[in-house]
């Protein structure tokens, strides 16, 4: 049952008449009511009250703030100051007070019980506060007793706690840091307190990334982002980090809590699965989809720069024997040198692609406006790949020969598809090892 003082105050307004006892009411509900005058003392406190303070009427009736026999706790098990008491925060402010956590203590038992208070001023004609009116109800799901503190030592993820302000340097200052972070970073706590944790950031952290970081920390805003982060070792890591706010009992942001998730692996996993949609899992090479993005962007420059490309198509002889005769194992280790062989011989803007089976492309961009020196700038570049191929191979314990087919394709700025050029390539491959350039 929720009620608020300023509702409770509401409805006795509402149904109080000549006959009727209020304070029967007061007595009746399953809400504690404590009823001060404008020095704290107590002047009602209704059958509930009494039950949870554990307190006669005697021995409450009368009594201020400095007297009471039991001990007020805040959320972190803290003794709560006089000042932060329901009754002395509305006669300081005039303010309502809502929904503030209290834990008591009495001085005969250690238990705590936890209540949500609600304290509003009653005002007289020269609007000076005469009473006033502090409900609370117990908060069974309060667990402020528990071991807090060994919850988030103990925690698999990292827990940095720092103050609010200043949030710029030399802010903000680390006040706590959990187990995880020790062993994630390599830091002990005392290696850290006091710093800023922005020491841990790295450069490759998406500035976009730091800038929405610190907008949020400045609103006292909570927010989630992923960062990259270093540790004492200097391994990088990365972290799905969460910042929540952390109010005071006056409701004001007193210190930011980072709850930070290691997703390197995830992350990783991520990144190689990326790597795989687009490279030969054998060779490392790009394979048939990124050399067909990378053909269209060079097309696409081409017909605005009239600079010639070449395709070379490149076809391994007699592969299907080598396989059949030594194994695919044998074959593997012709592929991953064939692709070696093939970027040791080409420019650091050119592309080597596999796109299946013994089948590679060279992709070679910015030939020049000029038709004929381009096209034996793709002739020199075929030839000395050719002698590449042709060298003999160390496949374990096989000493191999092999050679290949070469095709070429040069275009300049023609309006034709990646697909279209690629397969004219591959049918030079059969026709012409040197076809002459379209422009």
């Amino acid at each position: 049952m929720k009620i608020s003082a300023i509702n409770l105050k509401t409805a006795m307004l509402q149904i109080a008449d000549d006959s009727f006892d209020p304070l029967a009411l007061l007595d009746a509900l399953p809400v504690g009511v404590v009823v001060h005058g404008p020095d704290t003392r107590i002047l009602h406190a209704n059958a509930k009250a009494l039950s949870v303070l554990r307190l006669t009427a005697a021995q409450a009736l009368g009594k201020d703030s400095l007297d009471f026999r039991w001990r007020v706790v805040d959320a972190n098990h803290q003794l709560l100051p006089l000042e932060q008491f329901p009754v002395n925060r509305v006669l300081a402010t005039g303010l309502p007070v809502e929904g503030q956590l209290l834990g008591v203590v009495d001085s005969q038992n250690d238990a705590v019980t936890w209540l949500t208070a609600n304290a509003v001023a009653e005002r007289g004609p020269q609007g000076r506060i005469e009473r006033v009116v502090v409900t609370f109800t117990e908060n069974r799901y309060a667990r402020a007793d528990l071991p807090f503190k060994d919850i988030v030592d103990s925690a698999q993820d990292v827990v940095i706690v720092t103050e609010a302000a200043p949030l710029q340097e030399p802010g903000p200052r680390i006040v706590y840091v959990n187990r995880a972070f020790t062993e994630l970073t390599g830091y002990a706590p005392e290696d850290v307190m006091g710093k800023s944790p922005r020491f841990l950031q790295s450069t490759h952290t998406d500035p976009a990334v730091r800038a929405r970081l610190s907008e949020a920390l400045h609103a006292g805003k909570p927010c989630r982002e992923v960062i990259y982060n270093h540790a004492k070792s200097g391994r990088g890591y990365w972290l799905d980090i969460r910042i929540v706010p952390l109010l005071d009992v006056r409701g004001q942001v007193a210190y930011f809590a980072a709850i930070q998730h290691d997703i390197t692996a995830e992350k990783e996993r991520a990144d190689e699965l990326a790597h795989l949609a687009f490279h030969d899992a054998l060779t490392g090479l790009p394979n048939r989809r990124m050399l067909l993005d990378r053909l269209s962007q060079v097309l696409h420059l081409s017909r605005r720069s009239g600079s010639h490309l070449a395709v070379v198509f490149i076809d391994l002889n007699r592969f299907k024997h080598l396989n059949d005769t030594h194994g695919h194992q044998v074959g593997d280790l012709m592929l991953v040198e064939v692709a070696h062989r093939l970027r040791q011989r080409v420019r650091g803007a050119d592309t080597v692609a596999r796109l299946g089976g013994d089948e590679f492309v060279v992709l070679l961009p910015e030939l020049g406006p000029d038709a004929e020196a381009a096209t034996q700038a793709a002739a020199r570049v075929a030839d000395e790949l050719q002698q590449a191929l042709v060298q003999p191979y160390s496949l374990g314990e096989l000493r191999y020969h092999a050679s290949a087919s070469l095709g070429i394709r040069v275009v300049r700025g023609a309006d034709t598809s990646a697909e279209h050029v690629l397969n004219d390539a591959d049918a030079a491959m059969y026709q012409d090892k040197f076809p002459r350039s379209t422009p």
